[in-house]
């Protein structure tokens, strides 16, 4: 009879426990160095609008029926009536408004002629209408004061004054020199007083300056802020566009976002003197991040990684679970594996950015200290670096649409964004780039450099 060596099955399963080694590895402590989003330097253009159609139709609402009336003027014993016969019209060019301005004279003259030694003559009422054109110029003064100089620059006769009595001269160039004369001050004079109190400049940038320090909520999902601290201003030279006059400033500022609480605002800064510059403002600059989750990367790591086998002189590891946190400014991946060896691993990575691929990489990937150690006693075989090697291509991130995100939000933010009634930033994002990669609690944050064409808008000028 045949005896069977009970030994050998005993040894097997003795060899078999044996090659699965089971680790029990400290963790490495999370800790996370000071991530911060540095401030950048940006001119703001604050751009306020004047609609010289809207000015155009207040002074005409204010400058209605007779303007001037007046008896025995000259040595021509003549009269004079003169009234609005047309609206006024405006046309602008930079900072000069230019205005055509219709009216009707009634005139009552007195015509005599000496004959055959005797002095005839009689009153006569004669009716025309006539434009009177000026122009007005506009600046700012040192007190934000809207200032306008209003001068007449001549006429034309639309009906030139008749009467149906043969002989009888008109006297067509004193009863112009007579509407100019009158008509000049008063009507530059309106206009003028009609600019200055219409357009309260200084109130308008002052609301403009203070609200744009007050921190703005810009990403309510990701609970992204804006603070913008002014420290100077300044004035460029106006321009035009169609009937639009705008007075181009600038906010010399300090623009910083947040991610998470709202930031306190800092100490008010008071609005300065301007000051002028012969340019228009420089593009818009902002340091802003945003934050990838760590459980995102692992769910997207997990989702390759999870059951797949690595081998390696025969011996293999298969990875169940992943996870991800940070310590030091690495990146510390958590691998629980099975197979030739079992239990819970540790690798670090540095954080780098792919900018061909848009993705977050973790680059030169090694076993965490304590994690080595434990496998120059158990897993030698693991040291090689071949397994890191194999894992290395599926530790990227596609962080795409994190930008793309990015992008969307800052240009929902500049598309038309209420500061208050009457007040928005406008404008629009011309390029975003990736800065830095910092590892922040729970996420990946990434920092990102955008710039583009922005502005602070008063849009409507009470009249």
């Amino acid at each position: 009879m045949r005896k069977i060596n009970l030994l050998l099955p005993i040894a097997a399963l003795v060899l078999t426990l044996n090659s699965c080694k089971t680790l029990q590895i400290e963790k490495p402590k999370e800790s996370y160095l000071p991530s911060s989003l540095a401030p950048a330097i940006s001119e703001l253009p604050l751009s306020v609008e004047l609609d010289v159609k809207k000015l155009e139709a207040s002074i005409n609402k204010k400058m209605n029926g007779v303007i001037f009336e007046g008896s025995n003027l000259t040595d021509k014993d003549l009269s004079v009536r003169i009234s609005k016969v047309q609206n006024f019209t405006f046309t602008i060019n930079n900072n000069v408004i230019e205005y055509r301005v219709p009216l009707k004279v009634w005139s009552r003259f007195a015509w005599k002629v000496e004959k055959f030694g005797y002095t005839i003559g009689d009153k006569y009422e004669a009716n025309g209408s006539i434009a009177l054109t000026y122009k007005t110029t506009i600046s700012i003064d040192k007190n934000w004061k809207l200032i306008s100089k209003t001068t007449g620059s001549g006429y034309e006769w639309i009906e030139t004054p008749k009467i149906s009595v043969v002989g009888v001269n008109v006297p067509v160039t004193p009863i112009a020199s007579l509407a100019l004369s009158q008509c000049d001050k008063l009507i530059s004079n309106q206009i003028d007083k009609s600019l200055s109190d219409m357009v309260d400049l200084k109130k308008y940038i002052s609301m403009a300056w203070t609200e744009a320090q007050k921190p703005r909520q810009v990403n309510a999902e990701n609970n992204v802020w804006l603070r913008i601290t002014p420290k100077d201003i300044y004035v460029a030279p106006f321009t035009t566009t169609a009937n639009k006059l705008n007075m181009s400033l600038a906010m010399y500022a300090q623009i910083e976002s947040f991610i998470g609480a709202q930031p306190t605002p800092n100490a008010a800064v008071a609005l300065p003197a301007f000051k002028f510059v012969n340019r228009p403002a420089q593009q818009f600059n902002l340091n802003i991040g945003a934050d990838v989750t760590f459980d995102k990367i692992a769910e997207l790591a997990k989702k390759q990684l999870a059951g797949k086998t690595f081998e390696q002189g025969g011996k293999t590891i298969t990875i169940t679970d992943l996870s991800l946190y940070g310590s030091d400014g690495k990146a510390v991946f958590m691998a629980d594996v099975t197979g030739s060896l079992k239990g819970r691993i540790y690798f670090t990575g540095n954080l780098t950015y792919n900018a061909e691929k848009t993705a977050v990489e973790i680059t030169e990937p090694e076993f965490e200290v304590k994690t080595s150690d434990a496998l120059v006693k158990t897993a030698g075989w693991l040291l090689h670096g071949m397994i890191l090697k194999q894992l290395s291509p599926y530790l990227t991130y596609s962080v795409k649409d994190n930008i793309e995100e990015m992008k969307s939000d800052v240009n929902k933010m500049m598309a038309n964004y209420s500061i208050m009634d009457g007040v928005s930033l406008q404008g629009k994002l011309n390029s975003i780039s990736v800065t830095n990669l910092s590892l922040v609690p729970g996420a990946v944050r990434i920092q990102a450099n955008v710039k583009g064409n922005i502005g602070l808008k008063v849009q409507e000028l009470k009249f």
